[in-house]
């Protein structure tokens, strides 16, 4: 296993720069992801750890050694692609142990390292039978069997559920985060789904247009976004946008909203003193979904809690719980209650806002406004 450092890294296809000065790093034995929407950078970035494309400036360090100039072979690194990538005239036990026969391991200690990954994948029973009598999950399986049998320093995924169905990417998503926990290998792993994001990584870096938009943990990008891109793009459903104007109550900064019936209300704000200089001006409020719920009587005490009469639009029973969407300074907004909670759609009904980890952007960059 090795640390990842990526400094400074710049990729330049000769019209314009894809990747614009990558800076990540990360301990040995960690799960980082690289999330971001299609053409952001991610692959390109996995593909210059991988060594697969070369570094127009900056340097990549795998531990203590430099690689950003080392060849692919010589990086101790192993990759899972989205394409399975298997040999077909092989079967499931050759395919594993391929790697390891090109590096002139020994047939006994082989067999022993495709048993053993075999085992630990559940896939003993399979060992035998030739990548077109798999199915996709099965195939997965196999692929990440050759990459477990080299014992690599570094791990690369590359969307690597992104071809199977959607019942079996969530149980492979468990089997990857086991796999994590056993082994405490180093990953890196390329997503464009957040919820893979969210429940695999010790670390996230969310990109667009070839920039790191934030980096940390899992928890502090989904309550502490940098931007409103990240808010967006982190948590399903989508972070709510309500455009409103903060305005200062005696002491106090408050968010000036209009409830179902055009009167105007006041949402306290967390850390108003960090907000005193945008007293007056327009910003947009950013409330996750499960921050506006029905009335809960444990959190009418607390102190950033306010009541909203809503319009109800919409309805979606899950089962769990009930989506509604409803309708706030002009925005659908959309709300988490509970899935007994007996409201139809036109019903203006009372709702719970939760203003603890309310986050507020500026209009025009969409930059967090510091808080």
């Amino acid at each position: 296993m090795a640390a990842l450092t990526i400094n400074n890294v710049v990729k330049n296809y000769g019209q314009g720069d894809v990747l614009k000065g990558i800076n990540i790093a990360i301990n040995s034995g960690e799960f980082l992801i690289l999330v971001g929407p299609s053409g952001c950078g991610k692959s390109t970035l996995m593909n210059m750890i991988a060594g697969l494309e070369t570094v127009t400036s900056g340097e990549i360090l795998m531990g203590d050694d430099d690689v950003t100039n080392v060849e692919p072979k010589d990086r101790d690194i192993a990759m899972v692609f989205q394409s399975y990538a298997l040999y077909p005239n092989m079967s499931v036990a050759e395919n594993i142990a391929f790697g390891l026969e090109i590096r002139k391991v020994p047939k006994d200690e082989r067999m022993k390292e495709v048993q053993r990954v075999a085992k630990l994948l559940q896939i003993e029973h399979l060992l035998d039978r030739k990548p077109g009598q798999l199915s996709g999950g099965q195939r997965q399986r196999v692929a990440m069997g050759r990459a477990l049998a080299r014992r690599p320093r570094l791990y690369l995924f590359d969307e690597p559920l992104s071809n199977l169905d959607a019942k079996l990417r969530v149980e492979m998503r468990t089997e990857i985060k086991k796999l994590h926990q056993n082994l405490g290998t180093t990953i890196v792993y390329v997503t464009h789904d957040q919820i893979e994001a969210m429940t695999l990584a010790d670390r996230i870096a969310v990109m667009k247009d070839g920039i790191v938009q934030q980096f940390g943990t899992p928890q502090e990008i989904y309550d502490n976004p940098a931007n409103q891109f990240v808010a967006g793009f982190m948590g399903s459903p989508a972070m709510n946008f309500i455009p409103c104007r903060l305005v200062g109550k005696g002491t106090e900064i408050m968010a000036e909203v209009q409830d179902a019936f055009g009167k105007v209300q006041y949402l306290p704000v967390p850390n108003p003193q960090a907000l005193a200089s945008m007293s007056g001006k327009d910003v947009i409020l950013g409330l996750r979904p499960e921050k506006i719920t029905e009335p809960l009587q444990h959190k009418e005490h607390e102190p950033l809690i306010r009541h909203l009469q809503l319009k109800v639009l919409v309805t979606e029973p899950t089962g769990a719980d009930t989506m509604l969407v409803s309708e706030l300074n002009g925005e659908q907004v959309d709300c988490r209650v509970g899935p007994r909670f007996g409201v139809k759609p036109g019903e203006i009904t009372d709702l719970m806002l939760d203003m603890s980890l309310a986050v507020f952007f500026d209009p025009e960059t969409g930059a967090r406004i510091d808080q």
